[in-house]
């Protein structure tokens, strides 16, 4: 009952749907200059095949509907030549322009995490511009990281299909619980991430981790019942024509949003409950103690 009626208020007083709808626009506004720094500069130590594969792995994971994530990469890959073929002085002024561009997603990010975690405090905007800045180049040795860690996965992939007494993982049972696994683990990684570094104020590491889970839990479900609504609904598209991919794409930033935010409530009731538990013990100590 704590969780239901502290989520139902939280939600209410924070104006989760509103928090939400800004969220999801500071990242369609930011998620193309940040795909193109992580091209510039990965590109410059990396073949851009690696790098291109990585783009599409993530997208691929975010938005998992082929149909409407291959629209997405069609918008991303358009710019991505222009930024490789430019390399020179006016290649570095402007990712210096795409650099400020992809901050304000970040800036966003520990705004509604501050709003959620009760403070007010924060940082002059000098040290939050080079927090955001420090945020993008961690998000570029993630996806160096990736790249590592990929090859290993298809190594694994390939030895499985090849083996004939693990043959029975290459049931299409076995590849949809292992996507599903894969996408649930990205992204409690990438919640848990955000939630950990981005605000002012820190909560315990178990409050993140389960503000993540359940995050990534209702992420994971949307994911399989949207997929089913999709694919049952034909007329879905006849509706909406030619904006029948944007919608879904909007929708899909929209909806990971509020899951993102509702994450960070669940976490920070968590939260509240062991700090009240330990007040508690600690105040039930005194008392012996002074008897």
């Amino acid at each position: 009952m704590h969780y239901f009626g502290g989520l139902y208020d939280r939600t209410d007083r924070h104006h989760l749907f509103l928090l939400s709808g800004g969220l999801a626009f500071s990242l369609f506004v930011c998620i193309l200059p940040m795909t193109l720094i992580i091209f510039w500069l990965l590109g410059k130590f990396l073949n851009s095949a690696e790098v291109e594969l990585q783009i599409v792995t993530l997208i691929d994971t975010v938005i998992p509907y082929d149909t409407y994530a291959q629209f997405v990469k069609e918008i991303i890959f358009d710019r991505v030549k222009e930024v490789v073929e430019y390399r020179n002085i006016a290649g570095w002024v402007g990712i210096i322009g795409l650099f400020f561009a992809a901050s304000g997603f970040a800036s966003s990010l520990r705004t509604v995490l501050n709003k959620i975690y009760g403070t007010d405090i924060d940082i002059n905007i000098f040290l939050g511009k080079l927090r955001d800045f420090l945020v993008i180049i961690i998000i570029v040795l993630v996806f160096l990281a990736l790249i590592l860690v990929l090859p290993i996965l298809d190594f694994l992939v390939s030895f499985a299909q090849t083996t004939p007494y693990l043959q029975f993982f290459n049931k299409p049972i076995f590849h949809r619980f292992f996507t599903a696994s894969f996408s649930f683990f990205v992204m409690v990684l990438i919640f848990a991430v955000l939630y950990k570094f981005m605000p002012t104020e820190n909560i315990r590491k178990r409050s993140v981790l389960l503000g993540a889970m359940w995050a990534s839990i209702f992420w994971v479900a949307a994911k399989i019942l949207f997929g089913m609504y999709l694919s049952s609904f034909t007329t879905f598209s006849r509706i909406y024509g030619a904006y029948a991919l944007g919608i879904v794409v909007a929708f899909w930033i929209y909806y990971t949003s509020a899951v993102f935010i509702l994450g960070a409530e669940i976490g920070k009731l968590f939260d509240e409950r062991i700090s009240l538990k330990i007040a508690k013990k600690a105040k039930f100590s005194n008392d012996s103690d002074s008897e």
